[in-house]
């Protein structure tokens, strides 16, 4: 019975592996096809060589992740790009992991978290592929949400500050966090980001670790002034119909969009002091943001909403037969997930892609959450199946 009861985990797991092991040994015979990891490399190579970090412009992480680099990049280019496609799966598939298990705020049957472990791939396969430190990141951000769940508000720090350090804009999840846990994560946050940002400095000269830490914040900053074509958030859709956005007036309705998405949270802190509740309901929210509205979405980004929107078909699919709302989300799934992959092709990607399909996706997406928000509102609580244990975590400060 035990046995019968693991074999979709088991399924799902050797279906990873073999994921995992066959992208590692693509990219041991082909260590410069669909990889950025020479990129990553290069990085921490310079840095040991006191050399510009950014002279690639190709590389927009901080200095702390080229210093993360260095074990891999001190390996020949085949083995390390191997074992850093490798590590880069792995980290993320412990972060959903700790979400199905710890943090959503129903628990999940073995066959529901197979599922779960599984939806989740449309939309990250790319960056498994190509070696994107989104994985990590996303990994990071969901493995500091299952410490906040057990109050373990040291462990959420280090491990929110490390995504952050990552690329930048994983700071919008503190940012609706704080507010909602002032006491416990506040200074907990601040000091875990500033020890990271001070790491760099232990590992090469302080003036040339400034240096680079400027160079990085220039680099951060230069996303508000500058939106590539490349770029596919929602603001892709008014490049197609002929009514580009500058980016100011993008950068206004991102703000305005996080300010509603904190609104959205607080609210719900008013409703219920679940704290998985809260928590899996600001990542989605955040996810959402990220992926619309965030300052540098490409094609690889939207492995952010992945732990998002493989829940919500695995909770559409366990509820009462809904054909809306599973319509919906598996639409959004193909929109965001294989047409943004060459499943079909790579001519076919590339008209997807470059016809909105991914924001159209994500705003599909976005159209489920404010649903799902507003059935909550209306049932005067929690929304159905969305309850959990109170004993799950402490509630947010007042």
């Amino acid at each position: 019975m035990l046995m019968r009861r693991w074999e979709p985990l088991a399924a799902a797991a050797w279906i990873w592996a073999a994921l995992v092991v066959g992208i590692a040994a693509y990219t041991y015979a082909y260590p410069r096809t669909h990889s950025v990891y020479p990129v990553y490399a290069g990085a921490a190579k310079r840095w040991w060589a006191g050399q510009n970090l950014y002279e690639d412009p190709k590389y927009r992480y901080s200095p702390l992740f080229a210093v993360a680099m260095t074990p891999f990049a001190a390996l020949p280019e085949r083995w390390g790009g191997a074992l850093w496609k490798t590590a880069n799966s792995l980290a993320y598939g412990a972060g959903l992991w700790a979400w199905a298990r710890g943090v959503l705020p129903v628990p999940l049957s073995a066959a529901q978290t197979a599922a779960l472990l599984l939806l989740a791939l449309p939309t990250s396969l790319t960056s498994m592929h190509d070696g994107q430190a989104n994985l990590v990141m996303v990994g990071a951000m969901l493995l500091g949400l299952s410490g906040a769940v057990v109050g373990r508000w040291n462990r959420a720090a280090g491990w929110l500050a490390f995504a952050t350090v990552i690329k930048g804009y994983p700071l919008a999840l503190p940012l609706l966090l704080v507010p909602l846990y002032p006491r416990q994560l506040g200074f907990r946050f601040a000091g875990a980001l500033g020890l990271c940002l001070l790491l760099p400095f232990a590992a090469q000269r302080p003036s040339i670790a400034a240096a680079q830490s400027s160079t990085w914040v220039t680099v951060l900053r230069e996303t508000v002034h500058i939106r590539p074509a490349k770029y596919r958030s929602v603001d892709q859709l008014w490049r197609i119909y002929d009514h580009p956005l500058s980016p100011q007036a993008y950068a206004a309705l991102g703000l305005f969009a996080g300010a509603a998405v904190l609104v959205l949270c607080l609210l719900q802190a008013r409703r219920t002091n679940e704290p998985r509740e809260l928590l899996t309901r600001a990542f989605m929210l955040c996810a959402a943001w990220v992926i619309l509205f965030g300052p540098t979405t490409e094609e690889a980004t939207y492995a952010v909403i992945a732990p998002a929107i493989a829940w919500a078909l695995v909770d559409a699919f366990r509820r009462p037969p809904g054909r809306g709302t599973r319509t919906l989300l598996i639409a959004s799934l193909f929109l965001m997930g294989p047409l943004g992959t060459d499943t079909f092709g790579t001519a076919v990607r590339l008209f997807a892609t470059g016809h909105g399909s991914l924001p159209l996706g994500g705003l599909l997406f976005l159209g489920y959450l404010l649903a799902w928000t507003g059935r909550t509102y209306g049932e005067g609580g929690t929304a159905r199946g969305a309850g959990a244990s109170p004993s799950a975590g402490p509630a947010p400060a007042r």
